[in-house]
């Protein structure tokens, strides 16, 4: 809990600091993409048998796409998020969708959304050796957000993105509060 409060205001800092630092640059978004995010989130797991459980813990993704004109992106981005369980146990939720990026402005605002796979990993530490299971599915996913230009071609924000994802075994869905960082090429 207590790296979830540092996190926190790590992020409510950033986003007081980075709008003083932004310059007077035009958010052009003309062609490629690549970006990352970093920052920590919430995820719930909906077992088919048995109740739910939701936990913190950090978050990250990862995008490469292309920039039609300065309102539209298509890109592939994989989102995940990793914890720990009550049982001794790292869970990675994760996601890789084709998303669509649209920004209703020139002021930096965007949302997302996209379709594509997704699977979740469950490594039990307490057998020896490890024992580790996994599944797959269909996920979906919407974020929003909102970006500072910095340089010409490097825009720094701040996203908020949900994932769901569907397992034979039940369902899955993680929220993720990041630190954005795209570079405009």
């Amino acid at each position: 809990m207590k790296h979830v409060l540092h996190l926190g205001v790590f992020l409510v800092a950033l986003a007081l600091a980075v709008p003083a630092a932004a310059g007077d640059w035009a958010h052009d978004r003309e062609g490629f993409v690549i970006g990352f995010n970093m920052g920590g989130g919430t995820a719930t797991a909906s077992p088919n048998e048995g109740e739910d459980d939701s936990g913190g813990g950090g978050a990250g993704s990862f995008r490469l796409g292309w920039a039609f004109n300065n309102s539209f992106m298509l890109g592939l981005e994989s989102t995940a998020w990793v914890g720990e369980t009550d049982v001794d146990a790292d869970l990675t939720l994760s996601s890789y969708k084709l998303n669509l990026t649209w920004y209703p402005s020139a002021k930096g605002w965007f949302m997302r959304g996209g379709f594509g796979g997704g699977n979740a990993e469950l490594k039990l530490k307490f057998f020896n050796p490890d024992v580790t299971i996994e599944d797959s599915g269909g996920s979906f996913g919407l974020g929003a957000g909102h970006e500072w230009r910095l340089t010409e071609k490097f825009s720094l924000g701040g996203a908020v993105d949900f994932n769901a994802v569907g397992l034979d075994y039940g369902d899955f869905s993680f929220t993720n509060f990041t630190v954005q960082f795209n570079w405009y090429l």
